[in-house]
Parts: C-alpha cells; structure tokens; sequence
C-alpha cells in the first residue's frame, strides 16, 4: 500500500476532516502533502493512517472516527522487532510480513520492552523507530513498550500478527488467544539465525579484543 496517493477530496473524506483542515495542517507542517506537476495536493495513505492513529483520542471525540476505518478492506499485518544494528535478516523477516498483507505495521520496541529478554540495544530507540520506518516495505511504525504485542494488538486489530519462530511457544501460544478475540490469525515466520544483530555484536566485540 505504500505510495499509494489521494486527493484534497478524497483524504478529507478518508479521515472526517474538512479540505481547509487539511490545507492547515499542510501549511503548519502537521500533515505535509506533496505536489504535483499541476500543485495539486495528494496525500499518502500511510501518512493518513500515522495521523489517525497517533491522534486517536481526538479523531474518535471530535469525528467519531476510528483508525479502522481508514485501512478497512485491506488486510493488516502487524509484526515487531527491536531493530537494533538492521540487517539482512531483519529485511527478510519484514519482506515475510508485508507478503502476507496490504498494509504493514511494525511495532519497534522500546529499549524498556527490549531490555525484559535481551540487554539494551546499541542504537537508541528514536533512531531504531526512524530506520525502520525508512525501508520501503514498511507502511506504519508504532512504538511497543512491551516485549508481547498484545496492548498493540487491542488497539490496532490487524487481521495478521506475524510472530517469529525465535519466540517461545508460550509468547506464541498467548499471542494465538489475543488473535483469536479479534477474529485474526497468527502466521510464524522463519528466524534468520546466521543474520543476527547478537552474533554482529560479538562478532565486534571479538574484533576489539584481537585488537587490543
């Protein structure tokens, strides 16, 4: 779904706000459009979605809107990762996921959520979310604070969660009762264990010491 373009009309209609709104929020920097030849407006449907749902709570009130709304009859995939030193591994798993769907949302968890199975990640977790919002396969980043999606899960109600076979079965198995509240399933995807963000660090910290 990714670059997928709409209209002043059409957006304004996507997400229950009036075309001047959104010319406002153009000019503030709120919601940027992009021109065409003919300085027309078109917006990105995953820049729709991102505003939707970071502004929930006000969409919801004001409009009566719901993010579901704006990726109804698409199939939504959600899966998460840590995204700490990308890799090869990390492109493969996502290529998984975004197969399965029409709009992929990757929640990227925060170095708390992380830290509650690993040790804390290298790369702050500003510059994880950033990066992996920046490969092409992605249509939407959220933050998970947990290292279970579950809260996620609730909030968002993608018809796919796709889990890793590097998970425990009980991770697993309780992610398969979330989905099954919403009427989704889950999908489990092959681990990539010779592209490991792990094994990279040891591999440099071997380095180091032969250097020393």
């Amino acid at each position: 779904m990714k670059n997928k373009m709409l209209n002043i009309k059409k957006a304004s209609e996507m997400i229950g706000v009036s075309p001047d709104t959104l010319r406002n929020w153009d000019r503030d920097g709120k919601l940027k459009s992009i021109r065409t030849k003919g300085n027309h407006r078109r917006y990105r449907m995953e820049d729709l979605a991102k505003m939707i749902f970071h502004n929930k709570d006000t969409f919801e009130k004001n409009n009566n809107y719901n993010f579901g709304n704006l990726i109804k009859d698409r199939t939504v995939v959600y899966t998460y990762v840590c995204g700490d030193i990308l890799h090869k591994g990390h492109l493969l798993y996502l290529k998984n996921a975004a197969a399965l769907g029409d709009f992929l949302i990757v929640g990227v968890l925060t170095d708390e959520a992380v830290m509650e199975k690993k040790s804390q990640p290298i790369i702050n977790f500003e510059e994880r979310l950033e990066l992996v919002e920046s490969l092409r396969m992605v249509d939407m980043v959220v933050p998970q604070h947990s290292y279970a999606p579950y809260e996620n899960i609730n909030n968002l109600r993608p018809d796919i969660l796709m889990e890793s076979m590097s998970h425990d079965d009980k991770l697993i198995e309780n992610s398969k009762k979330c989905m099954d509240k919403i009427n989704g399933k889950v999908v489990v995807s092959s681990y990539y264990p010779h592209q490991s963000s792990t094994k990279i660090k040891n591999r440099i910290r071997g380095i180091s010491k032969d250097e020393k």
